[in-house]
């Protein structure tokens, strides 16, 4: 099969957008929401709350949770874009003082993909004639100047996702008979994170049963540890 210089351009212009990965980290972030929250409410529920106390614990949980996780997440990603603009000037400098030289640099990086040194140099010339800057970014970095992360977005998709997940724990505790509400909160939240671990573990490609028993895991380990010591505060 031939391989064209627009063929090659379009498989490496696929950006970082709303991917794999992305999903993956969204299902990460609403597990977090799940357990966190649950496991405030299973301490309250276990200590004797009534519903009223309960929804104030959840609601608090889903507010300070989102705001924390959305600020940590922002802050980490404003790292990540610093370090992505320094590379970027860089290479703007770097194709400023010398540019033949690093087109024979992107030449060379085809002719390492196997591309034949005719195909390669069409290629580099297609793309540098297009957006020489991104090219080199590409090539060398695996990100186009297109791809510079956005400090903001990621920051409220990580808060939007916490806070869907920590809905499910609320919606558990008014959903639930007054009697059984413990048990109810945990049977909905396993269900719920059995769900997340799949979705994560197919964005992922990664083992389905290991995922959801380590959530499984960790979520209702949570939930029984914090009912237990609700249960020991209020004796």
């Amino acid at each position: 099969m031939r391989v064209t210089a627009g063929d090659t351009f379009r498989s490496w212009s696929v950006r970082r957008g709303f991917d794999r990965e992305r999903v993956r980290a969204m299902t990460v972030d609403a597990n977090d929401g799940i357990i966190a929250t649950a496991g405030i409410v299973e301490g309250f529920s276990g200590a004797g709350a009534t519903l009223t106390t309960l929804i104030i614990a959840a609601v608090s949980a889903m507010i300070a949770g989102t705001i924390a996780l959305a600020g940590a997440k922002y802050a980490e990603a404003a790292g990540d874009r610093d370090a992505e603009l320094a590379l970027m000037e860089e290479e703007r400098r770097q194709l400023a003082l010398s540019p033949a030289e690093e087109f024979d640099e992107l030449v060379e990086h085809y002719r390492g993909r196997g591309l034949t040194p005719e195909l390669a140099r069409q290629v580099a010339g297609e793309l540098t004639a297009r957006d020489a800057l991104s090219a080199h970014l590409r090539a060398e970095h695996g990100w186009s100047e297109a791809d510079i992360t956005k400090p903001g977005t990621v920051a409220v998709i990580a808060g939007i996702s916490f806070a869907i997940g920590s809905g499910v724990p609320l919606a558990a505790i008014l959903v639930a008979p007054e009697d059984a509400r413990a048990i109810w909160t945990i049977v909905i939240v396993a269900l719920a994170l059995v769900v997340t671990s799949v979705v994560a573990a197919r964005s992922g490609r990664v083992s389905v049963a290991r995922t959801v028993g380590r959530s499984l895991a960790i979520g209702v380990g949570t939930m029984l540890l914090t009912l237990g010591a609700g249960y020991l505060i209020a004796f």
